[in-house]
């Protein structure tokens, strides 16, 4: 028989339950979400993870503003700070950045960004007659939604301010607050341009699912006038070097112009559809966490697809990813149209509820283990180095450097990424800087990089020092090679990832910028010494892309004073083939014939027979084949 004590306890435990209120629990997943952003995007920018494009242009402009220059003009993108988004906001959050804390500001604003979204999801679905349990489920199913977290982790975009404006502009419309809605749709469209894109769209939802044909017309006919005022008039005129041209070569296989592409989506619509087609992983992680239900929902539909065409027709690869920045406000109208879309449902709606977020997990869940727990388990401690290094560099310095150093060098007023990208299309290479700097021929230069640098800046730095350059720093794998005077530097590669400049004879890459396994560099002679009696793998491998043709690959060797006959010292390896170093052996070259354009991967071992040193590696084309 139970005691008294006990029974009396038992039985309050009974009459008066703990209960855990949903907006509660909401309010809890948002906190915990924006710890978890904000930890994870702080472990990224002091691992060098972060990049210049996006979080070092911002933090360039940033700086740039916050120190009067109003105008400031982005030196990566070659835009002006108001074109490169059209975002007002980053007038105010040049002045947070300064004095609040840097990037972790930033970071701080997206996490809230996101939170003040979340809310609104929740606050939407209760709109559409959802319980305040499910309303809280599907707002806690978009914090795991993997393209806000994807998002929220790649530097920093105003993407998040344009977010929760839209949210609650929806909130608004229908909670009969015009006034509120016209001003949160403005705060939108002037937080990234982007997101009048997705307005449009909700006019043609407005008009075709709530039947408010002057609302919708209003939200259709004021965003496309805004969109193309923007890109054709008032950047191009004003903002001299805004990013139209950008725009416009993402979508250039259907036509030319804004209204040349909307006319080749009618005239060229097989090849638009075989384009489309070939996004299924991309519509699958949008479409897919929430079992396509969204397109069951009302007038965000429209906005919901409008955004989906957009990115999906571009030739862009980051706009059909998850892990950036283009799939942000996509989320927003994705699970403002779920709530409408569940709110038809009924009876069925819990289930539908449990698919999703099962779906969710098991979605969100393959997109941490595959793009997130990578990058929580990398670690860099060249940090202090990189920073030892840009405060080696003078201040009015012409600085040419890695995306993962960028973040780091915001302060210099004119910085360029090295990005292997087709020429003139998203970055420009440092003639373009040396004339934004001085039109004469002696421009103080900079090129800060951390081994390995890409094939490209390899040969960028050999014509460096050819012209007089110099090693001004280094420590560990970070180095900078500094000089006055302008260089004859070559054109960036065609393609992503680099093949030989067509105009070149001869590609040179300074063997002591690559990854080093065995051996060390000396900087007196600008080698990579192997000691003897090491054996093993010297270079990993530089990887390189090269079209048909044959090919002559050599590597430039200053072997040591040494008795030995013609003894084997190691050996030359490109795509299984190989030439061996024997003592001596001053250049080592090996012929490769490709029918095909294809990878190339150039290794270099030693056998530790005896110690030596090399110089480069060349690369030669010999014939087209």
């Amino acid at each position: 028989m139970l005691s008294h004590s006990r029974y009396k306890s038992q039985r309050s435990m009974r009459d008066f339950p703990i209960a855990v209120k949903p907006q509660t629990l909401l309010l809890v997943a948002m906190l915990l979400f924006g710890a978890f952003q904000i930890m994870v995007s702080i472990h990224k920018l002091y691992t060098l993870q972060a990049s210049m494009m996006d979080l070092g242009d911002f933090e360039q402009e940033f700086w740039l503003i916050s120190h009067g220059n109003w105008w400031a003009f982005s030196t990566v993108f070659q835009t002006p700070a108001f074109a490169n988004d059209g975002s007002i906001f980053i007038y105010p959050l040049a002045y947070g950045f300064r004095f609040l804390g840097g990037a972790i500001f930033l970071f701080v604003v997206q996490a809230m960004g996101t939170a003040a979204a979340a809310w609104g999801i929740y606050r939407a679905a209760r709109i559409n007659r959802l319980s305040e349990w499910v309303s809280s489920v599907v707002a806690i199913l978009f914090l795991l939604y993997p393209a806000i977290i994807g998002g929220s982790q790649f530097d920093f975009h105003p993407d998040f301010i344009a977010l929760p404006f839209l949210v609650w502009a929806y909130v608004a419309y229908f909670s009969e607050h015009k006034t509120a809605y016209y001003v949160c749709l403005l705060l939108a469209g002037l937080s990234k341009n982007m997101a009048l894109v997705s307005i449009a769209g909700w006019g043609v939802g407005l008009i075709i699912y709530q039947k408010q044909v002057r609302d919708g017309l209003i939200a259709f006919s004021a965003s496309v006038a805004l969109f193309f005022a923007e890109l054709s008039v008032i950047f191009p005129k004003y903002f001299l070097g805004g990013t139209e041209k950008i725009n416009l070569s993402l979508y250039g296989y259907l036509g030319h112009g804004f209204f040349g592409i909307l006319i080749g989506i009618a005239t060229h619509f097989p090849e638009m559809i075989h384009h489309v087609l070939q996004e299924g992983p991309y519509v699958l992680w949008i479409l897919g966490p929430v079992l396509a239900l969204s397109l069951l929902g009302s007038a965000s539909v429209m906005a919901m697809l409008s955004l989906l065409a957009l990115n999906g027709l571009s030739m862009f690869a980051a706009q059909q990813a998850v892990n950036d920045q283009y799939q942000v406000i996509l989320a927003g109208w994705v699970f403002l149209a779920l709530a409408e879309g569940l709110s038809r449902l009924g009876a069925r709606r819990k289930l539908a509820l449990f698919g999703i977020g099962a779906a969710s997990l098991v979605l969100e869940g393959l997109f941490l283990a595959t793009a997130v727990v990578p990058t929580l388990k990398t670690a860099n401690s060249a940090l202090p180095a990189v920073r030892r290094a840009v405060r080696s560099i003078p201040a009015q310095t012409v600085v040419w450097t890695q995306n993962h150093l960028g973040p780091w060098a915001y302060r210099f007023p004119i910085v360029g990424v090295d990005l292997d990208q087709v020429p003139g299309q998203m970055i420009d290479g440092l003639p373009v800087l040396w004339h934004e700097a001085h039109p004469g021929p002696l421009v103080p230069t900079a090129l800060l990089a951390e081994r390995p640098v890409s094939p490209y800046f390899g040969l960028v730095i050999a014509d460096a020092l050819r012209s007089g350059y110099r090693v001004s720093f280094h420590r560990g794998s970070v180095f900078v090679v500094s000089g006055l005077r302008r260089f004859s530097t070559p054109r960036p590669s065609p393609i992503a990832g680099g093949w030989q400049p067509p105009s070149r004879l001869r590609w040179i890459i300074p063997a002591w910028t690559q990854a080093i396994a065995v051996g060390h560099v000396d900087w007196q002679s600008l080698s990579v010494v192997v000691p003897a009696h090491v054996r093993g793998h010297v270079f990993p491998g530089l990887p390189m892309v090269l079209r048909p043709g044959i090919y002559q690959i050599s590597a430039v060797i200053k072997p040591a004073p040494e008795k030995g006959g013609n003894q084997v010292l190691g050996a030359l390896i490109a795509n299984g083939h190989t030439q061996a170093i024997t003592r001596g052996t001053a250049v080592v070259h090996l012929k490769l014939s490709l029918a095909r354009q294809q990878r190339v991967i150039i290794s270099l071992t030693s056998t530790g027979h005896g110690s030596f040193a090399i110089v480069s590696f060349e690369v030669r084309r010999v014939s087209s084949g």
